[in-house]
């Protein structure tokens, strides 16, 4: 369920917990992925605890965790700062945020799964946010309708959603999960790695 359904103050309770409600370990597909773009500026979507950000952090990335859970960046800063790197936070709704233009190098949607509408807004803004040879990587869970108008559309609506960038890797598939307390078990996702062209 994407943090848009339940909105910021069930997300801050939920990552008022100690423990990190998906792990401190980054999501494996953006491990994967991460390596094949050219290192610069990195935009984290609905970045919740700093797990994905943090991992780009140390890789190299200049990267910027946007949540709108406040709680959820506190606790990306304090995973920043134990793995003794830097970043920026912007506290934001997906609803009332935009994508500047040719001002990322990549942009991560790690199961941010907004509103269909929204969804649709935000990626189309990619082609003109990312710089030349950026890159978008994104995974996210599967319903079994494929509608546009849907939350949890799959890898071809998605594909779609993200054009004019180039899609060279794709797939939908039942994987199993080992993300935390939340994220645990066999789910179909969709992922994707496309580029600006």
């Amino acid at each position: 369920m994407s943090k848009e359904v339940k909105g910021a103050a069930y997300w801050d309770q939920r990552f008022k917990a100690p423990a990190y409600a998906y792990g401190e370990a980054p999501n494996d597909f953006l491990v994967w992925a991460a390596p094949q773009v050219k290192l610069g500026k990195a935009l984290s979507l609905c970045e919740g605890e700093g797990r994905n950000a943090v991992h780009l952090a140390k890789m190299g990335f200049e990267v910027t965790a946007v949540d709108f859970s406040s709680v959820g960046l506190l606790k990306a800063k304090a995973l920043a700062d134990l793995h003794k790197v830097s970043m920026h936070y912007i506290v934001s709704d997906l609803k009332d945020f935009q994508l500047e233009d040719n001002a990322w190098d990549l942009v991560v949607s790690v199961f941010a799964q907004p509103e269909a509408l929204v969804r649709q807004r935000i990626y189309a803004q990619l082609g003109q946010s990312l710089k030349p040879a950026g890159a978008f990587i994104l995974e996210s869970k599967v319903s079994d309708d494929d509608s546009s108008a849907k939350r949890y559309p799959g890898v071809t609506t998605l594909c779609k959603d993200i054009l004019p960038l180039r899609v060279a890797f794709s797939k939908q598939a039942e994987r199993e999960l080992q993300e935390g307390s939340y994220h645990v078990g066999m789910h179909t996702t969709a992922q994707i790695l496309a580029f600006k062209i």
